[in-house]
């Protein structure tokens, strides 16, 4: 966070840090781990908002280097100065003392992160300065070698009664470098090739042990007008892979393995759309996961990559013991989406009466989040679910990694209202039709069996082009859609 947004009470007293001189002792004799900046892309084509404005965000990140990165800034008591150090992550045993002037408060190192944007002839048109905060929520995996969640907090704050914060980030993760321009760095674009720079002050360089070349990132930008943003794939860069100490595995223990199921279509509308003068079949769909292990689906990303390899883990506790690689990841930019989607989690198809395809949906891939808890009382379903230490990160333009999870007990809902995703019955005859919801179709994802995974929904398709209704028989006696007397036999 940068120096303009402190808080009241940190202008009252803490900015006093800065003055203060660290007591603390000699550096450890081994390189203690360090950091180093990388971008998620090295080339970016954007477009043109209303005034020829345009905001980039240029995917700067900041990641440990040789083992995770911790700092501490304490004092002993009121009386007493504040000492900065970098610590041993595993023992808190001090590995360098570093001068506590460095300190923006609380809030991390001043003046740690400097940017700077140029016309392709090397005009400047933007240069900001901000303190450097590793605490940030947006952190991201660069690989599965350190811990499955991070563990340091998600804030660097503090007040006149603060007498100690930890900022840290954890081996194989790394953090945004520009906390507080989050949303992208913002301009008027005159020209059509602009230059980002993002580097870490030199004077930081030697009390960190980072070099030259680990300091800094480039960033070519093409703006263009009347195109969608995208992200450019110009060049190969460093693969931030899977680590070796999770296996590949193909057998599985079945402990580990979750059960995906299906079920039936509801919400079932049509719709008739004025502008196109199409009729469609609109409607929600839910797959769930049975257990008794966790789906979780992890991507990393290259630099300059527009998908990323999804690999599915298998966990006993809280450790993965295993993966096996079941397609890939792909950035969805616009329509509501902007984030990464797994392909083929589901199939959705409209049958006719002796169940031939009729059409199939395009919804081809999902961002798995727990939506609907289906049944919480299933050997080890989360009950936590929303707040538990697995979570679902889709990402933006600029991830470096990507977790989807779907917990035992929990389903995940999608409503098929995007454009080619409900079904055109615009030509259809009136008559019966079933909806199928196919979950995992391709078979890629591993679990404990498959007998389950396809639901079929009886529709009876009514009225006249441009107003047409449907009739959906209850399920089981449920009645999804409020329509029907009862079970239709």
């Amino acid at each position: 966070m940068g120096r303009s947004r402190r808080t009241l009470a940190a202008a009252l007293g803490i900015a006093v840090l800065s003055s203060v001189v660290s007591s603390a002792g000699p550096a450890a004799a081994a390189d203690p781990p360090s950091i180093r900046m990388l971008a998620s892309s090295t080339t970016l084509t954007v477009e043109r908002g209303r005034r020829d404005f345009v905001w980039v965000d240029p995917g700067a990140w900041i990641a440990s280097v040789g083992g995770a990165f911790e700092l501490r800034a304490t004092r002993a008591d009121y009386d007493s100065p504040v000492v900065l150090e970098q610590v041993d992550a595993t023992t808190g045993d001090p590995l360098r003392s570093l001068p506590a002037d460095l300190l923006d408060g609380w809030y991390g190192l001043a003046d740690f992160v400097h940017v700077s944007v140029r016309h392709g002839d090397d005009r400047p048109v933007l240069r900001s300065s901000t303190s450097f905060c590793p605490n940030t929520w947006d952190r991201q995996r660069l690989n599965d070698e350190g811990p499955v969640n991070a563990r340091y907090p998600t804030f660097c704050a503090g007040g006149p009664f603060t007498r100690g914060m930890v900022w840290g980030i954890d081996d194989g993760w790394a953090v945004p470098s520009l906390g507080d321009v989050y949303y992208g760095l913002g301009w008027k674009a005159e020209r059509n090739r602009y230059r980002i720079r993002v580097w870490i002050d030199p004077s930081y360089r030697p009390l960190l042990g980072i070099s030259d070349a680990d300091a800094e990132i480039v960033v070519r930008v093409r703006v263009a007008r009347g195109t969608s943003a995208r992200r450019a794939t110009e060049r190969p860069g460093p693969a931030y892979a899977p680590a070796a100490n999770v296996p590949d595995v193909t057998d599985p223990a079945p402990e580990t393995l979750p059960d995906l199921v299906a079920l039936p279509a509801w919400s079932i509308d049509p719709y008739h759309d004025r502008r196109s003068g199409r009729d469609v079949l609109r409607f929600n769909a839910t797959e769930w996961n049975a257990g008794p292990g966790t789906l979780v689906v992890e991507g990393f990303r290259d630099t300059d990559e527009t998908e990323m390899d999804a690999d599915q883990y298998f966990s006993s506790g809280d450790d993965p013991v295993g993966r096996t690689n079941i397609g890939a990841l792909e950035y969805h930019a616009g329509g509501g989406h902007d984030h990464w989607h797994f392909e083929e989690f589901t199939a959705y198809s409209l049958l006719d009466a002796s169940k031939e395809l009729v059409a199939p949906s395009d919804k081809q891939s999902w961002c798995l989040a727990n939506t609907d808890a289906i049944d919480l009382a299933v050997p080890n379903a989360n009950w936590v679910a929303y707040g538990g230490d697995l979570f679902t990160a889709c990402g933006g333009p600029s991830a470096l990694w990507v977790r989807e999870v779907l917990d035992v007990g929990w389903g995940d809902t999608y409503s098929q209202y995007v454009a080619g995703q409900a079904f055109d019955i615009t030509d259809l005859p009136n008559g019966t039709y079933y909806i199928r919801v196919h979950v995992n179709p391709t078979g890629a994802m591993l679990e404990s069996t498959d007998a389950n995974n396809v639901e079929d929904r009886l529709v009876i398709l009514k009225g006249r082009p441009g107003s047409r209704r449907v009739e959906v028989p209850p399920w089981h006696g449920i009645d999804t859609e409020g329509c029907c007397p009862g079970p239709v036999g």
